[in-house]
């Protein structure tokens, strides 16, 4: 799975680093919970490139990050200025908890029986109200290409997943359209989840 994008990294760099996440970013920040101030602490949970863990930190909140890319790992870690574990979703343990979890287009990964448990997994690492940022690909398929899994979602499909996620409620969800310049025709499906 990773495969990807250890040979493929400095296209993958290319081609997400600078696209313009501002405005989910405030969306999500807007969420965390009323207490939380600019030094909260957020997870960036397969940060890819690193650009949202920077912009995080840039805004001054204490910010962690994985990623299951040994690749992206040493180019989150460049690029956000912070350490950043290597670690799968399904293996993910963390030794404190977060007023908010930020999962763009990572999330998408995990393969569609794993995602309950891993969503619970989330969830316990969450303060009381704490807020997870999740993006999928719009749609229902479970498919592969160029050797990495993507396991889409609708409104319905994602709220048949959080009946199995019984700490998990839905804020709100919207599509959006991607904002990499030759991407606009890809629909994604943006949720803010709340631990009750």
């Amino acid at each position: 799975m990773t495969e990807f994008y250890d040979t493929h990294t400095e296209q993958f760099l290319k081609d997400t680093r600078d696209v313009d996440m501002k405005a989910l970013r405030d969306r999500f920040l807007a969420a965390l919970p009323a207490n939380a101030t600019h030094t909260a602490r957020i997870l960036d949970a397969g940060t890819g490139s690193g650009r949202d863990a920077r912009a995080f930190c840039k805004l001054g909140y204490q910010v962690h990050a994985f990623d299951a890319s040994p690749a992206m790992v040493r180019a989150a870690c460049d690029y956000a200025g912070i350490p950043v574990r290597q670690m799968w979703f399904e293996d993910f343990t963390w030794d404190h908890s977060f007023e908010g979890i930020w999962a763009c287009a990572s999330l998408l990964h995990v393969r569609r029986p794993d995602l309950p448990a891993v969503m619970r997994c989330l969830a316990d690492h969450l303060v009381p109200d704490g807020v997870l940022y999740a993006s999928f690909k719009f749609g229902t398929e479970d498919r592969t290409k160029d050797g990495r899994h993507f396991t889409d979602m609708t409104e319905e499909t994602l709220s048949a997943l959080l009946d199995e996620c019984s700490a998990l409620r839905q804020v709100e969800t919207w599509r959006s359209s991607d904002r990499r310049p030759d991407r606009e025709e890809d629909i994604w499906l943006n949720a803010l989840l709340r631990k009750s």
